[in-house]
């Protein structure tokens, strides 16, 4: 006969049920991890907005003396505004044209195609590097600013 031991364990029922529970858990945060990798797509021109970077094109001058930007967009892209990278000896600083540097004078819009402009965005001192900034489309249909690849698309001074 069968000798009743004391020990007890757990059900097969509670164990099916954490087992699940597990897996649910451990898929959901796998696919949080995966959807955080990947970037909302901005479209600008029916395209993705990355290759649209390709296409911007502007001059741009400083005057360390008078403290005066002047940017032409030539390209056929207009341009939201841009990121302005400082860079001295041991620091390097970030500042948007829009709200840091100009927000008074700095076109809403941004520079159309053709556009141009000259502010004075004060004593600026070591390298300069402006890095354009478009607005599209995003998949949920709202606007969203996209910064370009400051290596390819940033133009020093």
């Amino acid at each position: 006969m069968f000798k009743k031991s004391d020990k007890k364990g757990l059900s097969p029922v509670i164990a099916t049920v954490l087992l699940v529970g597990l897996v649910v858990v451990s898929g959901l945060i796998i696919f949080m991890w995966f959807r955080g990798l990947t970037q909302e797509a901005i479209t600008k021109f029916d395209q993705n907005i990355q290759l649209v970077c390709n296409d911007v094109q502007f001059d741009a001058s400083y005057s360390e003396t008078t403290g005066d930007l002047a940017i032409k967009n030539i390209g056929s892209v207009p341009i939201y505004r841009f990121k302005v990278v400082i860079s001295s000896p041991g620091s390097k600083d970030t500042k948007d044209i829009k709200e840091d540097l100009a927000p008074e004078t700095w076109p809403e819009n941004g520079l159309s195609e053709g556009a141009a402009i000259s502010i004075n965005v004060g004593g600026l001192s070591g390298d300069i590097t402006l890095i354009p900034v478009l607005v599209g489309t995003s998949q949920k249909g709202a606007q969203a600013s996209f910064t370009c690849d400051e290596n390819l698309y940033g133009v020093s001074f």
